[in-house]
Order: C-alpha cells, then sequence, then structure tokens
C-alpha cells in the first residue's frame, strides 16, 4: 500500500469532516450494530484514528487500529483517549498476524479500495482472515459495488447534489479488476488529491474467497437516519427525492463478509 498521506494528514483530516463521511459514519455503525458489544476489533487502514474510539464508544472492548502512514499513526497516538485502542504501523495489503489478535470483528473504512490490481486484493483478505476468529466477520467502507467502474465514475460527474461535496473522481487507467482513480476535494487548507481504485463487484467477491472468506458476501442498503439533520445540520428539502437520486450513484458501498 502507498504511504501517500503521510503529507496530506492534515488536509485528509478535513476531509473526513464532510457531509458524506457523516452519513458514512451512520451507515458504518447501523452495519456493526448487530455485532459489536463486547467485541475486540482490528482496524486497517486506521488513518488518524477516525474510526478508532469511536468503535469503542459504539460498544467495542478492545481496538487495535493499524496504518502504513507513519504520519496517520502518530496523529493517532497522539489523540489517543482510551487505553483500550492501540495502533502499530504496518502494510496492511501484506498478510501477517497483528500482536492482539484474533480478532472477532476486522474493520476496514477505505482499505479495499487501495488494492491496485485483484491479486492485491487476495493479499489484503488473506491478512484480514488470519487475523480473524473463527466465525468472525469483516465489516467495511469502499467504492461504490458496480461490475462497470469505469461507467460510474463518468456518471458521478453529473452529480449536482449536496451528498456530493464528498469531492470529485477521475479516471486515470485501467488494472486487473478494475480501474484507477484520483479522488480531488477542496478542504479548508486547499485542494486534497490521492490515488485510488475501484475494482468490479464480482472482483471484491472472488478475491474475498480466495483469500479465505468463504462465507456470505453481503452489500449493504445504505439509510439515511429518520432525522437527517444529524448529517446534514438541518432538514432536508425534497428529503426522498434527493436521496433517492443520491442512492442510484453514492460515494460508497458498504461490505459485510463472515469468514465461514
Amino acid at each position: 500500500m502507498s504511504t501517500q498521506y503521510d503529507s496530506i494528514v492534515e488536509q485528509y483530516d478535513e476531509f473526513r469532516k464532510k457531509v458524506g463521511t457523516r452519513l458514512e459514519n451512520y451507515n458504518i455503525q447501523q452495519a456493526l450494530a448487530p455485532y459489536i458489544k463486547g467485541a475486540k476489533i482490528l482496524d486497517l487502514a486506521c488513518g488518524t484514528g477516525h474510526y478508532s474510539h469511536q468503535l469503542i464508544d459504539w460498544g467495542a472492548s478492545q481496538v487495535v487500529g493499524v496504518d502504513i502512514s507513519a504520519g496517520m499513526i502518530a496523529t493517532a497516538k497522539a489523540r489517543a483517549i482510551s487505553s483500550d485502542v492501540s495502533y502499530q504501523i504496518e502494510d496492511c495489503s501484506k498478510p501477517k498476524k497483528i500482536g492482539g489478535g484474533p480478532f472477532d470483528i476486522v474493520f476496514g473504512s477505505w482499505l479495499l479500495n487501495y488494492a491496485p490490481d485483484a491479486s492485491v486484493m487476495v493479499d489484503m483478505f488473506t491478512n484480514i482472515s488470519m487475523n480473524m476468529k473463527e466465525g468472525g466477520r469483516f465489516i467495511g467502507a469502499t467504492v461504490k459495488a458496480s461490475e462497470n467502474p469505469r461507467e460510474y465514475v463518468e456518471a458521478t460527474a453529473k452529480m449536482n447534489i449536496m451528498f456530493w461535496e464528498y469531492g470529485r473522481i477521475e479516471w486515470t487507467g485501467d488494472v486487473d479488476g478494475g480501474i484507477s482513480t484520483r479522488v480531488i476535494a477542496d478542504v479548508g487548507s486547499g485542494t486534497l488529491s490521492f490515488k485510488n481504485y475501484h475494482l468490479s463487484k464480482s472482483a471484491y467477491g472472488k478475491a474475498a474467497k480466495e483469500g479465505g472468506m468463504k462465507g456470505p458476501l453481503r452489500w449493504k442498503t445504505l439509510s439515511l437516519p429518520e432525522d437527517e439533520s444529524e448529517i446534514f445540520g438541518h432538514k432536508l428539502k425534497d428529503r426522498e427525492k434527493q436521496w433517492a437520486e443520491y442512492s442510484k450513484l453514492p460515494h460508497f458501498s458498504i461490505l459485510e463478509i463472515e469468514k465461514d
């Protein structure tokens, strides 16, 4: 995995405060809710710890956060507020037993989208599987599940609704199993830009099985909270219309896979 984030820690933190991230937070909490109480969780690609402490707040008993970026991990450690959360610098794309495991849940928000091809995604799933207890599960956020990622990226350029303050996505090339992209977003301290990959929906399923995650795979249905002001700070006009439009081309999907 790339260390591209070492130089953009501040901008990425600002990026993670946007409306799209609050929507992501809500849906991730919903996906984890049935399993998180008392769980020991491995937080892969944890960045500055955006989710690590939230996982404790949501009911986990222990969290180990792992990221390849020394800058991100240094910031996460500086912000640590609970002895139940610890951090390590590791490459999440390299299969390796992580100290503190095995884990009930392996969590990965924006992990799998850094697999530059299908073979590296297999390695990521192998890493997930080898650090998970039997009967455990992976839950994470990644790019929109699509069999035609380039068509999806081209369609998002026409979106013009509040959810897409997330930023814009540009196609940069083809890779084995999908495409490479660049995400560009305006934040208070300037423009944030980082490389990303968007493999096909079927590539995800195949890589999961080859990496040892042979149980049911589910792409979760996204939802808005009953009171959308939790996300936007105010009520939406034409809530149902805006949500229907966004739901056709959401900027993320949530994946749940059981180990066996």
